[in-house]
């Protein structure tokens, strides 16, 4: 088939269009995945041509059942590491972004450009959203083994033009580390490897600490980080880094860079859940004014003019013809060989089977399938899957030590990842109970007008009571009376009589009691029964979404009343983009619960809810 009808190289099932970035470890490409014989969603395609090849090829082997498994905001979404002509890629959705190494080099500037170098709060929020990536990673287990990314570069932290931060190639780090063999690889990428790890391979819980540390560096100095392999000037190289601009780094950063940069693992951070929590606190701590949207905005400025280039790009892109490419074409094209002239009769007849074989495939490919059922009448997409996630209060240990065969230990590794998804969930509805209570605090969910309280003096009078208190006063005031002991804080002060309730003494003995109205609003946790739909909650798939193949995971919050009904919706977490929100907040809105109870009494809760669109 000639290079017209083929203009585009061909990797596996991907047509690479545009060369993005080459480097020691091999090459990114934009590309088209071929699906069913059609154009399917644009890919990030980065093929690991350098280093070690056996060693890689071995590494996406032993990772290529679980990457799939890694799903949510912060992971690279429709990961796929797995081996193509003999090269091991990593492939993900490309939905229009860069990668870090690719940002962190443009805005360093040169040959013309001018630098616009990472502001120090994007580079925060940046290393804030890749350290609860790591940290996520950290917490699941597969096939008995808790898992670290273990080999974490600028290369696989990919960042959107809306300002989403994922991150790619988990569980590759021992095809990384052997190719520190290669002088090259080394040279470039050895820097974010601590040195014990480089020397064993051996991944421990300080290892990905390490290498968020020296990706921290590089994206406050706009500097590569120091080699840990240069001993004793590897500590003085960061106490004299300043950042991108010029400045002396703030002392807060400074220090996190220090420990998490240190030689000695144990002066480490612990953990990377540990230093993520040292992260969230700088950026919501106030000092640094972070967000996705002025991420966004900076990448707009940053890359305006590569953008502006690739939607023509995108555009002829498009109009590629798939069929030059789909695996048919192909063997028809090595069938279809010139063979010596006195073989023409068993030409013609494999050309013959040819045709009829394309033929019979294209039309099982082409002829209508039956519909799918849809989730809503305005539904499109072809297979939409939309999950629904309940809240789970507190989970049961897992107390069975006996082996799990590999269906068993991937179910299990289903469930912590659905778990760790329900304690974000969980932690985002406390969040937005605290807010609450802080901007409603009169209509707090427990009153003190909820509290049984003794009765308030009555206006009239009793003067029998009122002299006996006077006389037992007076009694006790006299020196005599007094206990030797008996200190300041002690004693009964001495004022005029007052008007005393009968029950005003147990009331100082007895501390209130607080009690459940109908109606009243209860924390969801707090509950003796959970709301549950009475029906299913059916969100659709938005239609620009199918069409561009797009996925979201919307979080949100329903204030369900003491009859059921949902009353108002929060979303806690959601994705702008084609209409999610919406989509999930009318989904809430149409159905009905059954009431929530705590002691007996029907009750009001905010009850959070997850809803992921997935193709």
């Amino acid at each position: 088939m000639s290079a017209k009808n083929r203009p585009y190289e061909q990797f596996g099932p991907f047509i690479l269009f545009k060369k993005l970035e080459t480097d020691a470890l091999g090459d990114l490409w934009r590309a088209g995945r071929v699906d069913g014989g059609q154009l399917g969603p644009i890919m990030a395609v980065r093929r690991l041509s350098g280093g070690n090849r056996a060693a890689l090829v071995q590494s996406a082997g032993e990772t290529n059942q679980l990457v799939p498994l890694l799903s949510g905001t912060t992971f690279a979404k429709d990961q796929t590491i797995d081996v193509a002509n003999g090269i091991p890629f990593i492939a993900h959705e490309y939905s229009g972004g860069r990668s870090l190494r690719h940002i962190v080099d443009r805005a360093r500037g040169g040959a013309g450009v001018t630098a616009n170098p990472i502001p120090i709060d994007q580079a925060i929020v940046i290393a804030e959203k890749i350290a609860l990536s790591l940290s996520t990673t950290a917490d699941l287990r597969y096939l008995g083994n808790r898992l670290a990314h273990g080999a974490l570069i600028p290369q696989f932290v990919w960042i959107t033009d809306e300002g989403e931060i994922r991150v790619a190639g988990q569980q590759i780090g021992k095809g990384l580390i052997a190719s520190m063999s290669d002088s090259k690889v080394a040279a470039e990428l050895g820097r974010y490897f601590a040195a014990e790890y480089r020397a064993s391979a051996e991944v421990s819980k300080t290892t990905d600490v390490y290498s968020l540390g020296a990706v921290l560096y590089l994206l406050v100095t706009g500097n590569e980080p120091p080699d840990a392999m240069t001993g004793s000037a590897f500590a003085q190289t960061i106490r004299a880094a300043k950042t991108s601009s010029g400045q002396p780094i703030p002392d807060d950063i400074r220090a996190l860079l220090e420990k998490s940069l240190a030689i000695d693992p144990n002066a480490r951070y612990a953990s990377i859940g540990e230093m993520k929590q040292v992260l969230s606190s700088l950026v919501h701590g106030g000092n640094y004014s972070a967000s996705t949207f002025n991420l966004a905005f900076y990448l707009s400025n940053l890359l305006k003019k590569e953008m502006e280039a690739e939607s023509l790009d995108r555009e002829r892109e498009s109009k590629v013809n798939v069929a030059a490419y789909a695996p048919v074409a192909i063997a028809a094209e090595v069938e279809a060989a010139p063979a010596p002239a006195k073989s023409r009769m068993p030409l013609y007849a494999t050309a013959a089977v040819v045709v009829l074989a394309v033929g019979a495939g294209a039309f099982f490919m082409f002829k209508p399938k039956p519909a799918a059922p849809v989730l809503h009448a305005a539904t499109p997409p072809p297979k939409p899957n939309v999950v629904i996630s309940h809240p789970v209060i507190a989970a049961a240990p897992q107390t069975s030590t006996a082996p799990l065969d590999p269906a068993a230990q991937k179910k299990a590794f289903e469930v912590a990842v659905e778990q760790k998804m329900q304690e974000e969930m969980m932690k985002l509805q406390a969040d937005m109970n605290k807010k609450l209570k802080q901007e409603q605090s009169k209509n707090a969910p427990v009153q003190t007008a909820n509290l049984i309280t003794p009765p308030q003096p009555q206006k009239q009078i009793d003067d029998r009571g009122s002299a006996a208190a006077l006389d037992q006063r007076r009694v006790n005031s006299r020196p005599e009376n007094q206990p030797p002991t008996q200190t300041v804080a002690q004693q009964a002060p001495v004022v005029p009589p007052q008007p005393q309730p009968a029950l005003a003494a147990p009331a100082l003995t007895q501390p209130p009691v607080a009690t459940i109205h109908e109606g009243d609003v209860v924390d969801v946790t707090e509950l003796d029964k959970l709301p549950q739909p009475l029906s299913e909650i059916r969100p659709y798939y938005p239609p620009l979404a199918a069409q561009q193949r797009a996925e979201a995971i919307v979080i949100l919050s329903a204030l369900i009343s003491e009859n059921g009904d949902v009353v108002d919706v929060k979303i806690l977490r959601g994705d702008s983009r084609f209409g999610f929100n919406d989509s999930a907040t009318r989904a809430m809105k149409a159905v009905r619960f059954t009431p929530a109870i705590k002691d007996g009494k029907r009750v009001k809760t905010w009850r959070p809810q997850s809803i992921s669109f997935k193709r």
